[in-house]
């Protein structure tokens, strides 16, 4: 039985209908991707089942037994809370219970008799309801979660409006994470994370016991997390059973099918009319054309759309102009010798060697804070390094894309943002360029300060294209884009024939632009660690499986070590008592232990010779004792031997 149900949904804003009879359903503890072109409605769609937004027709029914939890894009929070109060925020009732629970106890003190006994049943009873509420877990959740997603313990006491736009993004997804719910609902919650914390956010999702539906441009999160597709697109829901790639492939049969369908109902109709203008006048066929047309103008009538063209995706393509070869293959594009960066005592960089080469695809990745947008910085000369040197090569064309966009003049119109780049062209042809990145009709008068994030991102894109450089650095070129626009920047860059440098935290896009990465800020398991660098040929395909391996080999090593140690207890555990001194020792030792002793009884045995010992009794005695001594002890060696070596 679903949790929530739409159905025959129509919304309309002003003059714009975002849903048209629109249906899908969400079941109990399944994960489904909400994907859709920017602007079609998923937000909308997640406020509806919220219950934030109702449609103008249609109903949404939720079950009694549903809790909802939502993350918007952009968390709002009280100004005077720090960090760790909110994350606490969202544990009223844990908290409630708790204020109830030693108002109790400490009553109890005064109370006996059949009062006292009703309160201890009453503080069982709050008790259990703590319990089951997860009160007792509910602190080390908290560290957990905001570990989890980089919120460290440095910010937990930082007011929230100290905060950065991702740091806010971070604490409102744990404060999702923390609630009692049994279905997420979360609007990009991969935006402001790095790959450590994309993948924590994955395992926890996963484990989640409750369903999770989620607006995501991350392909790989949805690859390897969800169950169903949603695609809302020509305002309805297509359902796509699997992941995201089984959708896109669905996809492309269903898109084929419907422009099948589409012209066989436009052959149908233009047959109909055709047989019906050539017969409506002819002796013996009025009838029948007579019939065609009645058939015909029903079937219209009831249809209203059965001749309407399935609307294409809003999708840009671009191709970046060809580059000329003016060097060869191996050409120094980018050389780093020694290179270190240093702010006070924090060390983002130290002994840094790099060679990038004409035609090479080199990303960036390492969690937040690491150097990633500092190590672009220094390569195009805008900072200086603490040490060592980088060179990029001076006669270079470079085009660079900044995450910020700051490049962009707000006081700019689209098309004046443009032309700046090559004011040589004629309005209507850079009309023509722009529109092939979706800025159509007026939309080349908007100012840039007007933008969305994505549509900002589209026009740096354009100016790219628009320079053709023959080197590209880009930094953090999915952001603010829909995943068909993505798809669109990928295609581009694989027939780039240029060199790339890019910052990016969308393993699914570094998986289809680069055969190269620089790790930075990691250990070799992928835990931060500030300084330290790794070269990996190959997409991060490559670099998570070596990641796999370093784990599973130190687990083996771990799990053999415990294995080894258990092994060694459970000997020592039945070691007779009078051997247990010699349980740790190895067979080299042992065997320099038999061999002195052996010394030691042969010189005792000579010392028998010596007229003071064997004439003085008391001498001799102790001498004897000593002999005897040194034959119980090297009879324990050799039995210990035995039993530790041949047993």
């Amino acid at each position: 039985m679903p949790l929530v149900t739409l159905d025959e949904i129509q919304i309309q804003f002003g003059p714009d209908l975002i849903f048209d009879r629109l249906r899908a359903r969400f079941y109990p503890k399944e994960k489904v991707g909400l994907v859709g072109s920017n602007g079609c409605g998923k937000t909308t769609l997640l406020k509806m089942i919220l219950g934030e937004v109702e449609p103008d027709v249609g109903s949404v029914r939720r079950r009694k037994i549903l809790k909802a939890g939502y993350l918007p894009q952009e968390p709002q929070f009280s100004n005077d809370k720090t960090v760790i109060e909110e994350l606490h925020s969202g544990a009223d009732k844990i908290l409630e219970l708790q204020n109830k629970i030693h108002e109790l106890s400490d009553s109890m003190s005064g109370l006996e008799g059949d009062e006292l006994n009703a309160a201890m049943k009453r503080y069982d009873n709050l008790c259990h309801e703590f319990e089951a509420a997860g009160g007792y877990r509910y602190e080390n959740k908290i560290k957990e979660i905001a570990a989890g997603l980089g919120l460290g313990e440095k910010l937990l006491n930082v007011k929230t409006n100290q905060l950065s736009g991702g740091q806010k993004s971070r604490l409102g997804l744990a404060k999702v994470l923390l609630t009692d719910a049994n279905m997420l609902l979360l609007d990009e919650p991969t935006n402001h994370l790095d790959w450590n914390a994309t993948l924590w956010l994955e395992q926890y999702l996963k484990n989640f016991k409750g369903s999770v539906v989620m607006v995501s441009h991350d392909r790989f999160l949805l690859d390897r997390l969800v169950d169903k597709i949603v695609e809302i697109r020509n305002r309805q829901a297509f359902i796509y059973p699997g992941n995201y790639s089984n959708y896109r492939k669905e996809k492309e049969k269903r898109d084929l099918e419907f422009q099948r369908q589409y012209q066989q109902r436009v052959e149908f109709v233009e047959k109909t009319r055709d047989f019906i203008a050539r017969n409506k006048d002819q002796e013996g066929m009025r009838g029948t054309a007579r019939g065609r047309k009645k058939r015909l103008d029903a079937l219209l009538k009831s249809d209203p759309n059965y001749l309407e063209k399935p609307e294409t995706e809003k999708d840009f393509h671009f191709e970046f102009e060809p580059v000329d070869q003016k060097t060869k293959r191996s050409q120094l594009v980018l050389g780093c010798k020694k290179l270190s960066k240093k702010y006070e005592d924090i060390v983002l960089f130290e002994g840094l060697d790099l060679e990038v080469l004409t035609g090479h695809r080199l990303g960036v990745i390492g969690p937040n804070g690491t150097g990633k947008t500092t190590f672009l910085k220094l390569a195009m000369g805008q900072i200086k390094p603490s040490s060592g040197e980088v060179v990029l090569k001076s006669n270079l064309s470079v085009g660079y894309l900044d995450q910020a966009q700051e490049q962009l003049n707000d006081n700019n119109t689209v098309l004046e943002e443009a032309i700046m780049v090559l004011p040589e062209i004629p309005q209507e042809k850079m009309r023509t360029r722009l529109g092939a990145f979706l800025f159509r009709g007026d939309d080349v008068f908007k100012r840039v300060s007007n933008l969305s994030g994505g549509e900002r991102n589209r026009l740096a894109l354009c100016k790219l294209v628009l320079a053709g450089p023959e080197v590209l650095i880009l930094d953090e070129p999915t952001n603010h884009l829909d995943i068909t626009s993505i798809e669109s920047l990928e295609r581009a860059l694989r027939n780039y024939a240029g060199t790339i440098i890019v910052v990016s935290h969308d393993r699914f896009f570094l998986e289809r632009t680069v055969d190269q990465l620089l790790v930075v800020g990691v250990d070799e398991l992928g835990n931060k660690k500030l300084g330290r660098y790794e070269k990996v040929t190959g997409s991060f395909n490559r670099y998570s499986q070596l990641l796999d391996e370093r784990r599973t080999s130190l687990e083996n090593k771990s799990q053999k070590a415990k294995r080894k140690n258990k092994k060694a207890q459970k000997k020592i555990k039945s070691t007779p008592s009078e051997l247990v001194q010699f349980a740790m020792w190895g067979p080299e030792k042992m065997e320099a232990a038999i061999e002195k002793t052996e010394a030691e009884i042969e010189a005792i045995m000579g010392s028998f010779g010596d007229e003071s010992i064997y004439k003085d009794p008391e001498k001799y005695t102790e001498v004897q004792g000593q002999l005897d001594a040194r034959k119980a002890y090297l009879d324990l060696l050799f039995k210990a031997y035995e039993y530790k070596f041949f047993d």
